[in-house]
């Protein structure tokens, strides 16, 4: 072996064995939605096992997906009330673990999440287990509300023993200030009663906010208490510093009945004693980095891309298919039938059909699969048949201005309106109808976004989606459709700013879809779908040798019920997010 073969051996060596410890950490700076700069703790199939089971402290993990549009609305939130509990973390942290990852499937299939976002409670010295899939958090819609079931979980926790290393969060009611500070370790030198009613939330939060405060405690006092009438509190909440050392009472006047005036009064009394506060690292409000939502481009061409549609196959059988822990009954037919649309009306290259042929067949073959075994039946095909795909590369046309928008989502609607056009070039009528109930399957049962897909269900039954017999109308009805969840989310913050959800197609791309005012003209709106959707004028497409001549069915459309999905599009709103 020559010198230079040694070389290159040895530096090889040393990358894999340094690739293999950064593999073998796990920890990332960033992940879907999240950054370490948003005071969470970012969970990945390398660290979770580390990071989540033996703690000393509680966790809450929420599991999303990053194409999911309401994670994507939820995020802010969630952002937000981490940094409100970053002084929490000593006792309880909040995690996110995003099941877009191909690699996190697994563990998001071991905790049994079938919606986006997921949010489960671990207390601490978690042990691993089948069973031991947290406690789940009842969905929420604001930031606040999750705080309130976190604080009632946590106070549920302290009452079945757990948690003793916090300080104590329940309420009770004392006849005298010598009872209420009985039970306070005797190196307390100050202790804030907080006199509240039962449902408040203000003195828990206190404790949480100053737990690392020496020498500080917070006791709760509810506000029928004898104390409350020897003290003279006549306003709830209220508060009074208690000094140990002197039995010495001092209530405190507050600005406000808010939490932060209470940390005030509490830090202006500390002060007025000399107290050593805590030294923390400073929770900046990070300034909104995304882009100008006013400098709005001009409309974008209308191209559909192989490497979009491609990626879209492939994240549906690699992490959406695969959630499932067992699939059967009308999942496992829902899969079947998006197969066979595929199978059927994709214009695939490569290998593509092929694979999806045996992949179809072969899941067909039993009544019910193991999800993981699924998973692995996919990577063992796609090895098989090699090459699936032919590009890997990024999304193109469905390429968001940040990775928090499109991709996905924008690829699914281009894959569902690719498989009307070209089902309407098989001689069969039907076979853009089968489209259209394999996608409403698919998004019932595998969408990852679980209010998007309820969205898109309603949307369904009240545009009457099985009641579409013909390929042409099945092309225009999923055209209606889509316009009308752009007309539900323009503005929502959910769009990217850079590819605004207008009106498809817009006048500038297409001038001859409009008649005067606006109008749709349909005829044109028709063949403006075939161009852009059909499989010769995909980019990068080679012409299938099977390629029918696309001509338009449009005269023998039904205007009348295009023209009424049209109007009812205009007032009501329901959607799926692209």
């Amino acid at each position: 072996m020559s010198y230079w073969h040694i070389i290159v051996c040895c530096a090889f060596t040393f990358y894999l064995v340094d690739c293999a410890v950064l593999v073998e950490d796990g920890d990332v700076d960033e992940q879907g939605l999240y950054s370490k700069s948003d005071h969470v703790v970012i969970l990945t199939e390398k660290n979770f096992q580390r990071k989540v089971y033996g703690q000393k402290y509680a966790q809450v993990i929420q599991f999303y997906n990053s194409f999911c549009g309401h994670c994507r609305a939820f995020a802010p939130k969630y952002k937000g009330l981490a940094a409100e509990m970053v002084p929490w973390q000593p006792i309880i942290r909040l995690e996110v673990f995003d099941c877009s990852v191909e690699e996190n499937i697994e563990i998001c299939r071991q905790f049994e999440i079938m919606a986006y976002p997921s949010i489960r409670y671990i207390h601490e010295n978690y042990l691993k287990g089948n069973a031991n899939i947290g406690d789940k958090i009842r969905p929420v819609d604001t930031a606040e509300k999750l705080k309130m079931h976190l604080i009632s979980k946590m106070q549920v926790e302290q009452l079945a023993g757990r948690l003793s290393f916090a300080p104590p969060l329940g309420i009770a009611s004392y006849d005298s200030y010598s009872a209420a500070v009985n039970d306070v370790p005797r190196d307390t030198d100050y202790i804030f009663l907080i006199f509240e009613y039962a449902n408040s939330t203000v003195g828990t939060e206190i404790a949480l906010d100053i737990n690392d405060y020496k020498h500080v405690r917070v006791k709760r006092l509810l506000d029928n208490s004898e104390l409350t009438q020897v003290a003279g509190v006549t306003r709830f909440p209220s508060i009074i510093a208690y000094t140990q050392r002197t039995s010495e009472s001092t209530p405190l006047t507050t600005a406000g009945v808010e939490k932060k005036h209470f940390l005030k009064a509490i830090k202006v009394f500390l002060n007025s004693k000399n107290y050593k506060f805590p030294v923390r690292a400073t929770v900046d409000e990070e300034m909104n980095s995304d882009l100008d939502y006013h400098q709005i481009s001009s409309p974008k061409p209308d191209v559909v891309y192989y490497s979009d549609l491609e990626k879209t196959i492939k994240i549906s059988l690699h992490t959406e298919v695969s959630r499932y822990k067992t699939l059967d009954g009308e999942p496992l037919q829902a899969l079947l039938n998006y197969l066979k649309v595929l199978i059927t009306s994709f214009p695939a290259r490569a290998n593509l059909k092929e694979y999806l042929v045996e992949l179809h067949d072969t899941l067909n073959g039993n009544t019910e699969w193991n999800g993981n075994d699924v998973y692995e039946m996919v990577k063992r095909l796609e090895a098989a048949h090699a090459p699936i795909y032919t590009s890997n590369s990024d999304y193109i046309a469905c390429k968001g201005s940040q990775q928090k928008f499109r991709g996905y989502t924008c690829g699914l609607w281009t894959l569902y309106h690719t498989l009307t056009v070209n089902a309407a070039t098989i001689t069969t009528l039907t076979e853009g109808p089968k489209v259209l109930q394999a996608m409403h399957g698919y998004v019932k049962h595998f969408f990852g976004c679980t209010e998007c897909a309820q969205h898109f269900q309603a949307m369904a039954a009240r545009n009457r989606l099985f009641d579409v017999k013909e390929n042409d109308k099945a092309i225009l009805w999923l055209w209606i459709s889509h316009n009308e969840v752009n007309l539900r989310l323009a503005g929502d913050v959910t769009e990217d700013p850079e590819h605004p959800k207008i009106q498809f197609p817009s006048s500038v791309n297409c001038p001859e879809c409009r008649l005067a005012r606006g109008a749709w003209n349909l005829p044109a709106v028709y063949q403006y779908l075939q161009k852009v959707y059909g499989a010769a004028n995909i980019q990068g497409s080679r012409k299938a040798r099977s390629e029918a001549t696309v001509t338009s069915p449009f005269s023998n459309l039904d205007i009348g019920m295009l023209s009424f999905l049209l109007l009812h599009r205009v007032w009501v709103k329901s959607g799926l997010f692209y």
